[in-house]
């Protein structure tokens, strides 16, 4: 019975994927699909798709820009404030 339910499961979420074709993709976006494929044992498919869903923040994850680790408090000490305050400050010679 558990197999015919997972096979009933199998087909409802095969029914209810699309197909793409992508084209014009780099001939080293698809070596590094390879690669990647190859050291997870897993399809380039399933490499692909991974990374559109990471890329598309599907399931709320959201999709990382390179920038996060300069994201949050820092504390760069009293010179830095002192450097942004002087920084703030506009010289009423340049609105004469």
């Amino acid at each position: 019975m558990k197999e015919a339910l997972d096979c009933m499961q199998f087909l409802l979420d095969s029914a209810c994927m699309g197909q793409v074709t992508i084209r014009k993709v780099e001939k080293s976006w698809v070596a590094k699909a390879k690669a990647e494929a190859r050291m997870q044992g897993v399809s380039m498919n399933t490499v692909l798709r991974e990374s559109l869903r990471r890329g598309l923040g599907v399931d709320g994850e959201t999709p990382l820009n390179g920038l996060e680790k300069y994201a949050g408090d820092s504390d760069f000490g009293p010179e830095w404030d002192d450097f942004l305050e002087e920084l703030n400050q506009v010289d009423p010679e340049d609105w004469k």
